[in-house]
């Protein structure tokens, strides 16, 4: 009599998005990555995940492993692979490798609200998760520092998505985090232009253009962020916060995309306190006292933004995440 196969396992987990508040690109280094200092906070905006693990191993070669990419309403997930160039598939095939599986059978299924390649982080955020879920599923083989390693193996924003912490001040490839206080309750209202910008593109130009090492201003913003904590409950001044936001990237990009720029000053006379490209873009963000006023900006705001703009109310995240 055959055996009745086990039921498969799943778990469900949120990929949080993220902005930059800071980056500077410091250099680049013998390997062909660039050292980059940025102070990054964690969103109220993210993906929903998806993993199930089938118990019973299909085979003793290679695990399989499925990917299937959905979106909210407007949101175009078309250019999403499925496969290989997808780093939620090499999260887990990171993982498995880690550990040795063979013949393992995972299914990741993920819905986007984060919008794609946009600076906010949504690919490796969407890693993070995997990973996370996929060490629940296994009984938690790796321990934090493990995991943290397997993420800093496939995308340098990996591990502050898989970090406990709303915000931190990252060195190196993105992959050194110093936790810093997190600015609780701010509102953002997020713009994006509704395209990509390409990373490796942005840093050819900032290769061509950068003959000495840049960096410091992030570090200005990191000290100014753990010295308002530091001095009260109310936290750092948000408008000194915002005198601070820069982003080597953000000339880089506007000089091909310069409704980058547009964006922001609309965002500037929509009562922004301060506004700036996250990541290599192409996504804007504004600053506000509070998230109902980014509501209420982006009322105004979409009300008068083209079609194939997204505009998306958010704000800090009011807690650390589990992970």
């Amino acid at each position: 009599m055959q055996a009745q196969a086990q039921a498969p396992q799943a778990l469900e987990a949120r990929a949080w998005a993220k902005v930059n508040l800071a980056l500077d690109i410091v250099g680049k280094r013998p390997d062909g990555y660039h050292d980059i200092e940025t102070v990054m906070h964690r969103i109220e905006l993210a993906d929903d995940i998806e993993v199930v693990r089938d118990k019973d191993p299909v085979s003793a070669g290679e695990p399989v492993i499925t990917v299937e990419v959905t979106g909210v309403a407007g949101l175009d997930v078309s250019g999403v692979p499925c496969g290989r160039g997808n780093i939620a598939f090499r999260a887990a095939q990171a993982f498995l490798a880690r550990l040795g599986f063979r013949g393992a059978s995972v299914s990741i299924r993920i819905r986007k609200r984060i919008p794609v390649g946009a600076g906010l982080g949504g690919g490796s955020a969407d890693a993070a998760a995997v990973l996370v879920a996929m060490n629940r599923l296994w009984e938690n083989p790796l321990g934090r520092e493990q995991l943290m390693a397997v993420g800093a193996s496939i995308g340098a924003d990996v591990p502050f998505c898989l970090a406990n912490n709303d915000a931190a001040f990252a060195q190196g490839i993105g992959d050194r985090l110093t936790p810093l206080p997190g600015l609780l309750g701010v509102g953002l209202l997020l713009v994006n232009p509704g395209y990509a910008v390409s990373t490796s593109d942005a840093y050819a130009k900032w290769d061509a253009r950068h003959t000495r090492d840049g960096g410091a201003r992030a570090r200005a913003l990191a000290r100014a962020i753990a010295a308002g904590r530091a001095e009260g409950d109310g936290g750092p001044d948000l408008r000194r916060i915002c005198a601070l936001l820069s982003n080597d990237f953000e000339p880089l990009v506007a000089e091909e995309h310069g409704q980058v720029l547009h964006l922001k000053q609309l965002l500037m006379q929509a009562g922004a306190i301060g506004a700036l490209m996250s990541g290599s873009g192409p996504t804007v963000f504004g600053v506000y006292d509070s998230p109902g006023q980014a509501e209420a900006a982006a009322v105004v705001f979409g009300s008068r933004a083209d079609s194939h703009i997204r505009v998306i109310p958010s704000c800090t995240c009011t807690g650390a995440r589990e992970s």
